[in-house]
């Protein structure tokens, strides 16, 4: 990467911890007023303006980061506000059926774990439509190297796609300008690195895995606040509010388990005869971001490893469970708890389309 692009990647590190910081301490504050407030609804009146003031507060951030920073070419405010105006239209209708979901879970089971299991295989099931509702892209399937994939023609450099459907039916989702730009042993090093995951079902383990661990934190916060015996504005009010401590606790610790999946997919390519060197040395300069020199910084941000942790790990073995991409898919299926942090953390924050992919590798 070149030094501009460091410093645009810097700048966005240190805005997606500022959204986060700010919707944490939002979510503190909410929860600090559940607890002195006690079972006292909220009116409609407040309901509405907590709603409005979320948007427009990350509205503020995500032109920041869908316009000021981001690799060029950039696209003009009014493209951008076209697009942005699709996207959160289609995000806030999840979030809403997500809101039903756990209410009606709420009333018949006296929790949200049911509404979280329900939304989450929504969630994973819909994802090629959510792709082209909320970032206006359709996709196609193709024959590649044997196998059919999917492809989406995506205008923001930084999407990757990643893997659609569960068990035999998934398939890898590549971008359109991918097949048409990179170099074929590239490309097929990268779709040898999706096939393995496939085959040793890293998308459903992984699933599996988050589902464990936000079930986990919704009977913890459900537990601790009482919010069974509350009203149910009050109780998805701070349901939605200790979810986001929840999932800023998954940032930081779910990233240094995720890399193990990519140095193991690395790896398999290699071991299939498909050297990912190349490949590994252009990924940094598709997605505008390589890591971090900091090895704090990058165990905590950087899901994706840096290019040459990832050259310098590829003649290593991976022993043990490989858990799968855990950090970036959570970012999307935290959806299926009610919070933001899955659209404001730097990697996406202003990017529909990268809402629902993230970029991975």
């Amino acid at each position: 990467m070149t030094s501009a692009q460091t410093q645009l990647a810097r700048h966005r590190l240190w805005l997606g911890i500022t959204i986060v910081g700010f919707w944490v301490l939002a979510a503190g504050a909410g929860l600090r007023w559940l607890v002195i407030r006690g079972a006292e609804s909220p009116g409609p009146g407040l309901v509405l303006g907590i709603a409005v003031g979320a948007i427009a507060v990350q509205a503020v951030f995500d032109f920041i980061g869908g316009v000021t920073l981001i690799p060029g070419p950039r696209p003009s405010a009014m493209t951008f506000l076209r697009g942005w105006l699709r996207g959160i239209s289609g995000h806030t209708l999840a979030l809403s059926g997500v809101g039903v979901v756990s209410a009606i879970s709420l009333r018949f089971t006296g929790g949200f774990g049911s509404g979280i299991v329900l939304a989450t295989l929504a969630l994973a099931l819909g994802r090629r439509h959510l792709l082209s509702a909320i970032g206006g892209v359709a996709t196609n399937e193709h024959s590649h190297d044997g196998e059919t994939v999917c492809t989406a023609r995506v205008g923001d450099p930084a999407f990757t796609g990643g893997i659609v459907g569960l068990g035999r039916r998934a398939k890898s989702l590549l971008p359109a300008s991918w097949m048409d730009t990179l170099p074929k042993q590239e490309l097929t090093a990268e779709s040898s690195r999706r096939r393995w995951q496939i085959a040793n079902a890293l998308p459903a383990r992984a699933i599996v895995l988050i589902l464990f661990w936000n079930l986990l934190g919704t009977f913890i916060g459900t537990q601790v606040f009482h919010l069974a015996a509350r009203q149910p504005a009050v109780a998805l009010f701070g349901h939605a509010c200790w979810m986001t401590l929840w999932t800023f606790a998954s940032l930081l610790v779910l990233p240094a388990l995720s890399r193990k999946a990519v140095f193991a997919a690395d790896r398999a390519a290699g071991d299939s005869g498909h050297d990912p060197r190349a490949w590994i040395m252009r990924f940094p300069d598709l997605v505008g971001e390589d890591g971090s020199p900091n090895a704090a910084v990058q165990a905590i941000f950087y899901p994706v490893p840096s290019a040459e942790l990832r050259l310098r790990r590829l003649e290593q073995p991976v022993n043990g469970l490989v858990p799968g991409n855990l950090a970036r898919s959570n970012l999307y299926y935290s959806w299926a708890t009610l919070t933001l942090l899955g659209r404001a953390v730097h990697c996406n924050v202003g990017r529909p389309a990268l809402w629902v992919f993230p970029p991975s590798a």
